[in-house]
């Protein structure tokens, strides 16, 4: 997973732009399916991409300064679960005719539970590799400007990943074969 920390920023924004690009270049319908297929491929990426850097900072912290990532790792594995639950509930419906506008009503928490997932995701990575880049605890003062570039992603990684990979490049080969992470 912690290849997405040595890709340049331009090889991430193509991973997460070109899948929609290339659907209007090649004039493909955009049928739910490919809306869904496409969703997820970019969610995967974006998600990959947030786990890497978030894991990898918080592992790279003193001791005292970390924090558990399992409740990160779960808030990014739950809105892949909705979607998948989603495409699976929703999009045979719309394929076959039904009305649009008709929901379960169980997706509503699901979708509020998948947003605050997404943003305590954002906060942490932004938070976490605030701190690694600064060499100290970082408050939303100091972590504002990466939260919201996160937001929106596509620009927001372009910014964003030069300086993943100027601290990763920092790292000894030493300590790339011995992380404890």
């Amino acid at each position: 997973m912690f290849f997405f920390l040595k890709l340049r920023h331009w090889e991430l924004f193509l991973m997460l732009v070109l899948p929609t690009a290339l659907c209007f270049m090649f004039n493909i319908p955009f049928n739910p399916l490919i809306v869904a297929t496409i969703g997820m491929f970019v969610m995967i990426v974006l998600f990959g991409w947030m786990f890497s850097v978030g894991a990898w900072s918080n592992s790279k912290l003193p001791a005292e300064r970390r924090s558990n990532t399992n409740v990160f790792a779960i808030s990014l594995i739950i809105p892949v679960i909705y979607i998948l639950m989603y495409i699976i509930q929703v999009i045979p419906q719309i394929t076959a005719g039904a009305p649009s506008d008709q929901r379960p009503l169980w997706m509503l928490p699901l979708h509020m539970l998948s947003m605050a997932g997404i943003f305590y995701a954002i906060w942490f990575t932004a938070q976490k590799f605030k701190s690694l880049l600064e060499n100290e605890d970082a408050d939303f003062l100091i972590f504002s400007s990466t939260f919201f570039l996160l937001f929106i992603f596509p620009i927001g990684i372009w910014i964003i990943q030069p300086n993943v990979n100027a601290l990763y490049s920092k790292l000894t080969p030493e300590e790339m074969f011995n992380r404890d992470d």
